[in-house]
Order: C-alpha cells, then sequence, then structure tokens
C-alpha cells in the first residue's frame, strides 16, 4: 500500500496581544515614511519589527527546551 507519509509538525509562531498590536502599529507607518521617501526612517522601523519577532523566536525556542 506504500509507506505512511511522515508529517511535520511545525508550530506557527505567534505573537503575544502586546507584541502584536506594537508590530501592526509600526508597519503601519511604512507606507506613510515610503510616500515621503524617508528611507532611513522605514529601515529604522522594519528593524524594529525584526527585533520584535527575533525575541518572540528566542522566547519559542525556549519554551520547547
Amino acid at each position: 500500500m506504500g509507506k505512511p507519509k511522515s508529517q511535520k509538525v511545525e508550530e506557527e509562531l505567534v505573537l503575544n496581544k502586546k507584541d502584536n498590536k506594537k508590530v501592526l502599529k509600526l508597519q503601519s507607518q511604512i507606507p506613510y515614511h515610503e510616500g515621503r521617501s524617508n528611507k532611513e526612517e522605514v529601515e529604522k522601523i522594519r528593524n524594529q519589527v525584526e527585533a520584535i519577532w527575533e525575541k518572540a523566536r528566542a522566547a519559542h525556542e525556549l519554551s520547547l527546551q
């Protein structure tokens, strides 16, 4: 009949309510600054969002151990 398919169980990384609110607020500012050709501010905001996600990933990895 064939081999059973191996199922990868990937847990989806979800931000907590507080961090999700921060990310949404920051992401909503990106189009404003892009429209005004303020590349430095856009890069700064993207770095802040990435830092929040990295913190969440680290916390998630610790919870799996």
